[in-house]
């Protein structure tokens, strides 16, 4: 009896030392590196990644997927767009920003590092409001509704009522206090802010592309709108979410992501009527897109950033948290987007300035 116990136990110790030789560490079974019983193991990627993305990266779903079918798991670290690639990189497999300036930013701040960077997917820039404040703009000519499906803000309008220091009293909201403003988040630390310093620099000059002359005509007012909004929040989550659970009286009128909408939306089932009845998204005219490029740093980065574009990711990242992407985004008749009113298509959009004037408005506001 040990006899035949122990000749089975040689034969099994043959198989797996066969099995190591003919597939080999890196070629096992299941491509898994040192697994002589197929199973390869999760590896860690480390990140540093936008607040806006952090509903997705925190999925189960998503994080399953993964595991499952790239054997992955990621630790992120939460930073705001533009400081994410200050400071040491070691340890980091990839940034994960929300914009593609911020990428440039980053080849300027690490000129000797090799990398990778590829957009994921991308998200309009949008203005949230309430109810009586959007009937307000709309008698005073600066929101319309478009096709009878959702509204869009005449940013140039909005401009000129505020450098008029108009009152929301005196369009119609006796109980709100201040000049017509809106409120972003810090442009030096936050992409949503600085999209919008960038986007404001254009509109104020007639939607044509900022030069140097130009940026020196209308940065002063592009400072005094940023110096009237007081402080300013780091994170465009932490800005919506404040938002949404302060109100009207402290937030008439805030611009941010269109996709943290969708998400709010599809994490609160039990209370999408309300949120239809009481927060509306106005699409500016014009806007800019916030992209998000992963810039993979090392191998398991890389790994990361092809597993992001998996239709199933895309998908998910679409009909869950609002962020569009090639042909996952041609659904944008969804369901989820009519309940919202948003626009299936977004008709008036530009590009921001160059780097070195996008820099430039940025020194200018923290002078």
């Amino acid at each position: 009896m040990k006899k035949g116990l122990g000749l089975i136990l040689m034969l099994a110790a043959v198989a797996v030392g066969f099995g190591y030789l003919y597939f080999g560490p890196e070629d096992s079974p299941h491509g898994s590196p040192g697994s002589f019983l197929g199973t390869r193991p999760v590896e860690t990627v480390h990140i540093r990644y936008g607040s806006e993305k952090k509903g997705l990266l925190d999925d189960p779903e998503l994080q399953s997927f993964l595991r499952k079918e790239f054997h992955l798991q990621v630790d992120g670290a939460k930073m705001g767009s533009l400081e994410m690639s200050a400071g040491n990189l070691n340890g980091l497999d990839a940034l994960w920003p929300s914009s593609d300036l911020a990428a440039l930013l980053f080849a300027v701040r690490h000129p000797s590092v090799s990398f990778k960077k590829h957009n994921i997917f991308s998200t309009p820039m949008v203005f949230y409001s309430w109810p009586a404040v959007v009937e307000a703009l709309e008698g005073a000519g600066v929101v319309q509704r478009r096709e009878n499906a959702y509204r869009v803000l005449d940013l140039k309008a909005l401009l000129d009522l505020m450098a008029a220091k108009r009152s929301w009293k005196s369009l119609g909201l006796p109980y709100q206090a201040g000049q017509v403003s809106f409120r972003c988040t810090d442009p030096a630390k936050s992409n949503s802010g600085f999209l919008v310093a960038g986007l404001l620099a254009i509109v104020m000059n007639d939607g044509a592309m900022v030069d140097e002359v130009a940026l020196s005509r209308h940065m002063p007012r592009v400072a005094e709108i940023f110096k009237s909004m007081g402080y300013m929040e780091e994170s465009s989550g932490i800005l919506f979410d404040k938002y949404v659970k302060q109100g009207q009286g402290v937030f008439p009128l805030v611009a941010n992501y269109e996709s943290l909408m969708v998400e709010f939306y599809q994490a609160n089932p039990g209370s999408r009527e309300q949120i239809r009845n009481t927060i509306l998204v106005l699409v500016p005219e014009p806007t800019v897109w916030s992209e998000h490029p992963l810039i993979a740093l090392t191998a398991k980065g890389a790994r990361l950033m092809e597993a992001l574009q998996h239709p199933t990711v895309q998908k998910l990242a679409w009909e869950r948290f609002g962020f569009r992407s090639g042909a996952a985004a041609i659904g944008a008749e969804a369901a989820v987007y009519k309940e919202l009113g948003l626009a299936g298509r977004i008709q008036s959009a530009t590009v921001l300035p160059s780097m070195e004037i996008m820099e430039r408005i940025l020194g200018a506001l923290h002078s």
